[in-house]
């Protein structure tokens, strides 16, 4: 099966989830929960993980939830032949998933809203993050805070721009896709390290180390971006 294409689509439909493929090296895919049965789906979670959905309040949230797990475990079975009820997960402190028994297979999803991306690669570590574009409060002080010197000040030049919320997420999901994909989430200060403002491939050097990242044009409002470490 083609992982980026309408065959694993319509797969992801059969268990009610809504799904199309982001543009990645590796797999790469925008799901969100449909209106389908999703016992199935539940089936192949963890109990921490049918523990972790029955927590949520609201049921749309549950829905997102269970979704992007059971997403995330399908493309994981048309990438390796493992079926999805038979993995087994493990978490690292930053929540990044790590399939047990498969050491060069890497994970990886975030959310925002209806929305979460999912990823596999084989052989590379990775880190995705999506976020809504959407008015931030203080987003001058929180660069001045998050952001490199350089990067706060291009966006200090953009503060009256109608594009400035999207010019300051696209720094945010950059950073996080980055930090991600050395495992170590925002320990790492997003300060320490320079992506620049905007979309499109770029390399960027975090920890002494030099990741390929992209940043997505916004689709339906939606901002996401992606990065890729130890690529052979």
């Amino acid at each position: 099966m083609r992982v980026n294409g309408p065959d694993f689509a319509a797969t992801l439909a059969l268990h009610g989830i809504i799904a199309e493929p982001v543009a990645a090296p590796f797999a790469l895919w925008l799901v969100r929960a449909g209106d389908g049965d999703q016992r199935a789906l539940s089936a192949w979670l963890s109990d921490a993980e049918r523990d972790r959905a029955a927590r949520f309040v609201v049921e749309s949230a549950a829905r997102r939830y269970r979704a992007a797990h059971g997403a995330l475990r399908l493309l994981v079975e048309a990438c390796t032949g493992i079926a999805a009820a038979e993995q087994r997960y493990a978490f690292n402190d930053h929540g990044k998933p790590r399939l047990a028994g498969m050491q060069h297979v890497h994970c990886s999803m975030s959310y925002t809203g209806a929305f979460a991306l999912v990823a596999v690669a084989d052989g590379a570590e990775i880190g995705i993050d999506i976020e809504a574009v959407r008015a931030v409060d203080d987003a001058a002080g929180l660069a001045a805070m998050y952001y490199t010197d350089r990067e706060a000040a291009q966006l200090g030049e953009m503060a009256h721009d109608s594009d400035y919320d999207h010019a300051f997420l696209s720094v945010w999901v950059r950073k996080e896709a980055c930090s991600k994909a050395l495992g170590k989430g925002l320990s790492i200060a997003p300060s320490s390290f320079e992506c620049g403002v905007g979309y499109g491939p770029r390399n960027v050097l975090v920890d002494g180390e030099m990741l390929e990242s992209d940043v997505v044009d916004p689709k339906g409002g939606l901002l996401m971006s992606w990065a890729l470490r130890g690529r052979s």
